[in-house]
């Protein structure tokens, strides 16, 4: 990713809209977190829909990423 590259370390997925996830998705949201952990970065996710939600428990998923419930929330520094 040239951002990661640029020194843009923190990031906001917004899956809000989202209505449909499967392992090609969720591949990607690996390789993008695994690359930003390597350059010590952080990417947060915006959650809404509960069947989003669902897929990242059953996959354990929701133990990897940091999973926020609004944009406002994840917008919030830690």
């Amino acid at each position: 990713m040239k951002l990661i590259e640029q020194g843009r370390l923190r990031f906001i997925v917004d899956l809000r809209r989202v209505t449909f996830m499967d392992s090609t998705g969720l591949g990607v949201l690996v390789g993008i977190l695994k690359r930003i952990r390597t350059h010590e970065g952080e990417l947060r996710l915006v959650i809404t829909r509960r069947e989003i939600h669902k897929i990242f428990q059953l996959t354990g998923l929701h133990h990897v990423f940091s999973i926020y419930d609004s944009l406002d929330d994840a917008l919030t520094p830690s």
